[in-house]
C-alpha cells in the first residue's frame, strides 16, 4: 500500500482495528458528554440569560405575559400570562403543561413560592389549586419555571417536555 509516495505494510491495521474497538466507548461517552456540555452553556435558557442570585420575592411580584414560544404544537393554546402577586397567590392563563403522559394548560387560581436554586437554575414553584376550564391541567404542583435575567424586571423561562430538548416559553415582565 503506497501513502503519500511511500510503501507501507499492510500490518498496521491489525494494530488499528483493535485499538478503534477499545476507543469506541470513551469517544462515546465523549460525545454525549460534550452533547450534554452544550446543552448546559447555550440552554434554554442559555448560561448568559440565567439569574446568578436568587432575588426576593417581592422583585417577581408582577404580571407576565409570553414572548416567545418554542414548540412544535402552537395551535393548541392562547396567549400564556401569569401574574404573581405579592401575598403568594397567582393567577395563571394559558400556560401549557407538556408531561410524559399527557398535555394541558394550567388556568386557574393558586400559589406560588420561591425563588430556589437548583444547581445552576433559579426556579420558581407553582400549586393549581383550582382550575378554570375543563381541559386545564389538574390541581397540583408545576415546578417548571426557570428564573431568568440578571437584574429587574426579571423573566421566566417555562419548560414544555423534556429540559433538554429545547422547547418552552418565554415571559416576560409587563
Amino acid at each position: 500500500m503506497r501513502v503519500f509516495g511511500k510503501h507501507l505494510s499492510k500490518w498496521w491495521l491489525l494494530l488499528f482495528v483493535p485499538v478503534l474497538v477499545l476507543a469506541w466507548p470513551v469517544l462515546l461517552i465523549g460525545f454525549f458528554a460534550a452533547n450534554n456540555l452544550a446543552g448546559a452553556i447555550l440552554g434554554p435558557p442559555a448560561l448568559w440569560e440565567r439569574t446568578l442570585n436568587s432575588p426576593p420575592q417581592a422583585e417577581l411580584v408582577g404580571f407576565y405575559a409570553e414572548s416567545e414560544r418554542h414548540w412544535d404544537r402552537p395551535e393548541m393554546s392562547g396567549h400564556a400570562t401569569l401574574e404573581l402577586h405579592g401575598d403568594g397567590s397567582m393567577n395563571v392563563s394559558d400556560l401549557p403543561n407538556d408531561g410524559i403522559t399527557s398535555t394541558c394548560l394550567l388556568s386557574g387560581s393558586g400559589r406560588w413560592s420561591g425563588p430556589t436554586s437548583t444547581g445552576d437554575l433559579v426556579k420558581i414553584d407553582l400549586v393549581l389549586v383550582a382550575k378554570d376550564a375543563h381541559g386545564s391541567c389538574a390541581p397540583g404542583s408545576y415546578s417548571f419555571l426557570e428564573l431568568v435575567g440578571h437584574a429587574k424586571p426579571y423573566g421566566f423561562y417555562w419548560v414544555l417536555g423534556d429540559p433538554d430538548s429545547g422547547t418552552g416559553i418565554w415571559l416576560k415582565k409587563q
